[in-house]
């Protein structure tokens, strides 16, 4: 099965699951039982992850960008729950689920050009990376690589947003500050600001470096004011 295929099917899944004439109805059929529970989540979760591969071994996201409802889908996921509590296999299922959501949005801004970047923010892109954090599940490292991830992803963003790329191995496009400043606002309207600063005070140790990040996103928030002026 050729890349473009492989892609086709994993959208066809991810954007089946997330759309809501079958998401409510799904969502019920999921919640009835563990075994229903986890077979579900098991089979977008492994399509999410087959979507990631296939962008970053293509180092291109144009194919995927063009498929209708695509991001809205991920965007659906990166936030996913259900209802129930059922065990711990669950739960590391869900969690799985909406990293790796959150994971191809992040290759997919990664890879894309100013179209996609203002497809993104349209769609609340930096909004729910942030919510991501804010609401991390997980103990221990996994709780640790959620807020790590989150705030590593926001500030790549808003560095592309307000500074433009040239680099060979991503589309080039100048600064975005229109779309900058959108995406502030959609962050600053989720108290972001707030727990960026509690965040650059973390002081857990660990492999992932929260505070390090934190104090990355908070530089890349401030520098509104510098492009701004």
């Amino acid at each position: 099965m050729d890349s473009k295929q492989k892609i086709q099917d994993a959208a066809n899944a991810i954007i089946s699951f997330s759309d809501p004439c079958t998401y409510n109805k799904e969502r019920k059929q999921i919640e009835q039982s563990e075994s229903e529970s986890a077979h579900y989540i098991t089979e977008v979760s492994s399509s999410l992850q087959t979507l990631g591969v296939q962008i970053q071994m293509n180092e291109s996201c144009n194919s995927v960008t063009q498929i209708p409802k695509l991001l809205r889908s991920l965007i659906t996921l990166s936030l996913y729950k259900i209802r129930i509590h059922f065990n711990k296999e669950v739960d590391q299922l869900m969690l799985t689920l909406r990293g790796r959501s959150r994971e191809c949005l992040c290759w997919i801004q990664y890879y894309s050009d100013a179209q996609v970047q203002s497809e993104l923010v349209k769609v609340g892109y930096g909004r729910v990376i942030f919510l991501s954090l804010s609401t991390a599940g997980g103990i221990g490292e996994e709780h640790d690589k959620e807020i790590c991830n989150g705030l590593s992803f926001i500030s790549w963003f808003l560095r592309a947003l307000h500074e433009g790329r040239n680099k060979d191995y991503q589309p080039s496009f100048q600064p975005l500050p229109l779309l900058a400043r959108r995406s502030e606002e959609q962050l600053e309207e989720e108290g972001a600001n707030e727990e960026v600063e509690a965040q650059m005070i973390n002081k857990r140790e660990g492999y992932y470096d929260i505070k390090y990040w934190a104090n990355c996103t908070k530089a890349e928030i401030l520098n509104h004011f510098i492009h701004s002026n």
